[in-house]
């Protein structure tokens, strides 16, 4: 029977764990929950010298802290002692901060492997560390290590059969030294109550720390296994002013710990002060914010020329192979409503779904060099401030900014954020932020209805979305994010490098096709819903279930200003932004096969002027402010559901863009009904 070891990757956000990870498991990899949380379980397998390797990429975290539901499932899975081994990535090219983690994890009793990963990063920045002095000096495995050079693998599988074949494990006696200090310290005196307490894999001196840091977890653990007048004890040096300022002490504690270790194995080159001098302006407090808003025009201008080539193929590939499906169904005597469902949702749905996935692709692309170069650090800084006011902090102004390109790709960007519920906001957030399409859309209809006026609908347009963004703050920002949890930005610029294609490459590919399958199945569905709905084997409108549902609700569309027509292209742009503009044409120019869905502007040539004849402009009023704040594309949709692992979120958020949407659209026809 083949034996199985499992390896759990732990480090702070940004350290390469993902990498690492996919780079070992590659196509040997799923995704889920953990059992009872929505936090994401990434776990792989790979076979190395007869054993099979059971990876598992645990979420990332500054420390062990229980703090946030993401670091309670890191915590939980190393205090149960679920590992064979623990393998610790730092970033060495900043290891004074990210050795905290390791520092952290003294007290545990698990084994451990020490990574010191971006060595190339470090070499550049002139760092020079002696590995084999830290590892001595801690008495564990410590590999430097590179994890974007596929060619270091070798030698870190063989360090890793090293370290599982002879577990070693953190001495916290030097640690404990720089904790303790004096026999009257807190620290001391909680682990002298403690005593033979036994709580999952750790020693008593790792219990203490963490209470004085207010673990809640912890808290909680101690309380129900110490007698009444031990928890009291407790309580009481809690509650002393040094056990209050005891957080504050055992942090200093860890990092005197991290210095005494760099001291004697680590030196590093002066400055570069070329880029010190790009940084002043990277991060000043109104410079920066330009620099930074130039970078992103830029660098969506960058998306918007890769992701052409990609829609030149859907949208080329389309009539070619509708075309060629005519001459065969033809040909071999198919029924005109197999032909019909093979180009409208098969090929239709495939060819829209190339087309949005490059822009996804271009997007992950673009900003993962600009993350993989060290600028998106300084891009997030420099926001900061203004975020904060939201409840959120300067990370989310990269997935807000690239919502401009595409929301489905920008939805995979809220990745970079450090919990769950600020996640969840700020896809909130982005909901209200318009693609590129959904601009289009909005500025057509105001051309066409309101002619020279239509550049204030622009400038409204930007109004409301920062009004929803308040609105949203309301509802939602207080629940996800609590006062109590609503913390700055603390993070150590990392320097600048140049990136790895390969990895980048790899990366990209991976993402870019999970989210193309996943897309690809729910744009069909859909695509196949409206089909049925709208087909008509005489090619007259009228004939069609959708024509015969409008009529029917449109008593409840007037009430949002909107007939039935309006409404289904609402509904239809719910889909795609472009496929609103297709269900118009058809719809109020009533001739033809019932709509494609992915029919595009030049479907009617004069679709303005037959809007502009039919629609009041109460009613194109309506359907404005209606289009402006729909929901995202099905794609977007999609992905959303991918990101936050339930359809209750996802309904949620749906359900206050729909109630949005048709508020405005309400107010804007009663408005326009008296204006008009």
């Amino acid at each position: 029977m083949r034996t199985t070891k499992t390896i759990a990757l732990l480090g702070q956000p940004n350290s390469g764990k993902s990498t690492l990870f996919n780079n070992l498991t590659g196509l040997h990899q799923h995704v889920g929950n953990w059992p009872g949380k929505t936090v994401e379980r990434a776990e792989g397998f790979f076979d190395y010298n007869g054993i099979q390797y059971k990876v598992v990429d645990l979420p990332g975290s500054y420390g062990l802290s229980a703090n946030s539901e993401e670091e309670v499932v890191t915590r939980n899975f190393i205090w149960d002692g679920k590992a064979d081994l623990i393998c610790i990535l730092v970033d060495a090219s900043q290891l004074e901060r990210s050795l905290y983690m390791l520092a952290d994890f003294a007290g545990i009793k698990a084994p451990v492997m020490l990574v010191l990963n971006m060595m190339d990063v470090a070499e550049a920045a002139g760092k020079k560390i002696d590995v084999k002095a830290i590892e001595k000096k801690l008495g564990l495995p410590v590999l430097g290590f590179s994890a974007a050079d596929t060619k270091q693998y070798p030698e870190f599988l063989k360090k890793l059969d090293e370290a599982v074949s002879h577990p070693s494990y953190i001495d916290s006696a030097d640690l404990r030294k720089e904790m303790i200090g004096e026999k009257d310290s807190p620290v001391y005196m909680i682990e002298k109550i403690l005593d033979d307490t036994q709580l999952g894999n750790v020693e008593n001196i790792w219990l203490a720390v963490k209470l004085l840091e207010t673990d809640k977890l912890v808290q909680k653990a101690v309380n129900e296994s110490l007698p009444f007048a031990r928890r009291n004890a407790v309580e009481c040096i809690l509650n002393s002013a040094e056990g209050r300022e005891g957080g504050i002490a055992t942090g200093e504690a860890k990092y005197r710990w991290i210095s005494k270790i760099l001291k004697e194995t680590c030196s590093e080159k002066t400055p570069d002060k070329v880029f010190g001098k790009w940084d002043r302006i990277a991060t000043h407090r109104i410079k920066g914010k330009i620099f930074s808003f130039v970078i992103m025009v830029a660098a969506l201008l960058a998306c918007m020329m890769l992701a052409f080539p990609g829609m030149g193929i859907g949208f080329g590939l389309q009539p070619v192979l509708q075309s060629l499906v005519e001459k065969v169904g033809e040909a071999i005597g198919l029924w005109p409503v197999v032909v019909s469902f093979i180009n409208n949702v098969l090929v239709g749905g495939t060819c829209i779904t190339i087309c949005m996935t490059s822009f996804i692709f271009s997007i992950i692309f673009v900003f993962r060099i600009l993350e993989e170069i060290g600028y998106m650090a300084r891009f997030s800084y420099a926001f900061d401030n203004w975020l904060s006011r939201l409840g959120l902090h300067g990370k989310a102004i990269m997935p807000l900014f690239s919502g401009i390109g595409c929301t489905a790709g920008a939805v995979c960007g809220t990745r970079v954020l450090d919990t769950r519920g600020q996640r969840l906001f700020a896809l909130v957030l982005l909901w209200a932020i318009p693609c590129g399409s959904k601009v289009a859309v909005v500025l057509f209809l105001a051309s066409t209805f309101f002619g020279s006026a239509a550049p204030f609908f622009a400038i409204g347009y930007v109004a409301l979305i920062f009004l929803s963004f308040w609105l949203s703050s309301i509802l939602f920002g207080k629940k996800l994010i609590p006062e109590n949890e609503r913390v700055g930005m603390i993070m150590e610029l990392p320097p600048y490098h140049k990136p790895h294609w390969k990895m980048i490459a790899a990366m990209v590919g991976r993402s870019t096709w999970g989210i193309f399958k996943k897309a690809l199945k729910m744009i069909l569905i859909v695509a196949a819903i409206f089909w049925a709905l709208s087909y008509a084997s005489d090619g007259n409108v009228e004939n069609t279930i959708l024509y015969k549902i409008g009529n029917a609700i449109e008593p409840v569309t007037m009430f949002f200003g909107m007939r039935w027509e309006l409404f289904v292209s609402y509904l239809g742009g719910m889909f795609s932004k472009e496929a609103s503009l297709g269900i118009m044409s058809t719809l109020f120019n009533h001739t033809g096969e019932a709509f494609s869905l992915v029919t595009r502007v030049a479907a009617s040539e004069n679709l303005g002027e037959v809007l502009a004849k039919t629609i009041s402009k109460p009613e194109a009023l309506a359907f404005l402010f209606a289009s402006m704040f729909n929901v995202p594309c099905v794609l977007a949709m999609g992905t959303t559901y991918r990101e936050v692992g339930t359809i209750k979120w996802l309904a949620t958020i749906m359900g206050y863009y729909i109630a949005l949407s048709l508020g405005l659209a309400f107010i804007g026809y009663h408005i326009g009904l008296l204006i008009f």
